[in-house]
């Protein structure tokens, strides 16, 4: 496996006040969006798997992906963020014999990421690197962090993404890129309803209906 792209979906949408996995996206559900981008870039790639976290106990979800070529991870039930869902996905990789030459870390929170970009990031890739994107000055998501510190997320489950930089900064590389859907995650019902405002080419993201308490449908549906 060169590569791994790891979809990170097991919050518990506090803020949002409902699961914001299932918020309708032009009609699909959100995390349905994301994995389609995800698996749009990853058909780039010859040796390059997907990787989806889900919570602890997460039938509904679950049931919905098993017709997609993506292997469904559950997170530990304590401690829950994006932390303990890499050390988790590390050591499912590591148990499983895989050693990928980077890690793709995604939100599923963010369906509007362009698949050029995640393309871009993996061929900026490498061992001793973490990519993050930048756009307009500003970081984002998704990050490519390289072998050299997976093992050491294995034993930061309680660690953000933003001290992880912190701690490795010396090995993190910029990576420009024309998308500002990097900085595009979706928390709050305002963060959905601005995600609908049209930009300057008229384009709208989403709609306003959500979608709750239904699995998600198969691509092939």
């Amino acid at each position: 496996m060169e590569y791994s792209v790891a979809v990170l979906a097991a919050g518990y949408s506090h803020r949002f006040g409902s699961d914001k996995r299932l918020a309708s996206i032009h009609g699909e559900p959100m995390l349905l969006r994301t994995l389609q981008t995800v698996m749009e870039a990853v058909s780039a790639f010859d040796d390059a798997t997907i990787q989806v976290i889900l919570r602890a106990r997460d039938p509904v979800i679950a049931n919905g992906l098993r017709k997609l070529p993506v292997q469904v991870l559950h997170a530990p039930v304590w401690p829950v963020g994006i932390g303990a869902s890499l050390a988790h996905i590390v050591e499912q990789l590591q148990r499983a014999g895989a050693n990928p030459k980077a890690v793709l870390v995604c939100l599923g929170d963010m369906p509007f990421v362009e698949p050029d970009t995640l393309i871009r990031l993996l061929h900026s890739a490498s061992e001793d690197r973490i990519c993050v994107p930048v756009c307009a000055g500003t970081r984002g998501y998704p990050i490519a962090i390289g072998r050299k510190y997976l093992s050491a997320l294995a034993r930061m489950r309680n660690t953000g993404m933003e001290k992880v930089l912190r701690i490795f900064a010396d090995g993190v590389v910029d990576v420009e890129v024309a998308d500002p859907a990097i900085n595009c995650d979706i928390n709050r019902p305002d963060d959905f309803h601005a995600a609908m405002r049209p930009d300057l080419f008229g384009k709208i993201f989403a709609s306003r209906d959500t979608a709750t308490d239904v699995p998600l449908p198969s691509l092939s549906e």
